[in-house]
């Protein structure tokens, strides 16, 4: 649910609504002390009705985990239910408190809503990462990917280095050849290679295939074929393995003391291989982000139903 320009009109159609009840439930309560000269309980009438939509708004906030499973409550289109979720589940706050008579009570009220503060924040958390982290993941993380596939695009990344190196340098090896590298020495052939690269467009940044035509560099063979057995355990596992470029600013120095050794016409090789690192660091990056945006909603549906039961308990507690 993002907080924009763009769905102004769709909260306005929800928060209004619940702002007007909210205030004149407020009011009436404010009204009822005012006569009875002293904050009144939720078996006031005021307190009652403040309890009453309070425990209506927590039924219907509940109404969206099994919306995806009736299609009947499909109808509503889910932008509409997650508005309503936002305003109405904000608005219960205010009006449980109300209920309350600003006192806790026993120990089954107290548990209730210190839960139910719980949920809250819970669901304002929610709110702010997915309206802030999801932004800066595409100012920041120009090379993000698709989440499950970021082990299958790290695999990618060293395929292409192989081919990389085996266009620009050569076979390690000349008395080894594999069926699987065959095709690889036919594109060998025309010193091209696609490699990703990070390209803009207007204020939109992604990762884009490049084809690259590279040198022949036979010189420096031993000496980047070496470099990459040394980054591959980095490029497929990321900070899980220590290597000398995990750290950003040890792998700058490293790359460094690579260019020394080769020579000049290796930098545009190079160049490419400490890109595949700084790639795989901000893939490792957006798996942090993701639990950030994620790790929330377990929590938030098991305090909601948590203080559903709690509802129930409080109602047939009052009612006896």
């Amino acid at each position: 649910m993002l907080l924009n320009r763009g769905q102004s009109k769709l909260h306005l159609l929800f928060a209004v609504p619940a702002a007007i009840f909210t205030a004149g439930c407020i009011f009436f309560y404010i009204s009822e002390c005012i006569q009875a000269g002293e904050f009144v309980g939720g078996s006031s009438r005021s307190g009652l009705l403040c309890g009453l939509a309070a425990g209506s708004i927590i039924v219907f906030e509940m109404l969206l985990w099994p919306r995806k499973a009736f299609r009947a409550l499909r109808l509503i289109p889910a932008k509409y239910w997650l508005a309503a979720h936002l305003w109405f589940g904000l608005a219960s706050l205010p009006l449980a408190i109300v209920h309350s008579g600003f006192h806790l009570g026993g120990w089954l009220p107290t548990i209730f809503m210190l839960l139910f503060v719980l949920t809250i924040a819970s669901g304002l958390y929610g709110l702010a990462v997915q309206n802030v982290l999801p932004r800066w993941m595409l100012r920041n993380l120009p090379s993000e990917t698709i989440y499950s596939q970021i082990e299958y695009v790290s695999q990618t990344t060293v395929d292409d280095a192989h081919q990389l190196l085996l266009t620009a340098c050569g076979r390690r090896d000349q008395a080894d050849l594999t069926l699987n590298e065959a095709p690889e020495l036919e594109a060998a052939k025309t010193n091209t290679v696609v490699v990703g690269a990070v390209r803009q467009a207007g204020k939109t940044r992604g990762r884009t295939l490049e084809t690259r035509r590279v040198n022949q560099i036979p010189a420096d063979r031993d000496a980047l074929w070496n470099a990459l057995d040394e980054i591959k355990p980095f490029l497929l596992e990321g900070r899980q393995r220590q290597t000398p470029v995990t750290d950003p600013q040890q792998a700058s120095q490293w790359f460094g003391k690579l260019r020394s050794v080769c020579g000049e016409e290796s930098d545009a090789v190079i160049d490419i291989l400490e890109g595949m690192c700084d790639q795989r660091r901000q893939f490792d990056t957006q798996k942090t982000v993701h639990r950030w945006l994620h790790v929330w909603l377990p929590f938030h549906i098991g305090l909601s139903v948590a203080v559903t039961v709690l509802l129930t308990a409080h109602i047939w507690t009052a009612l006896k």
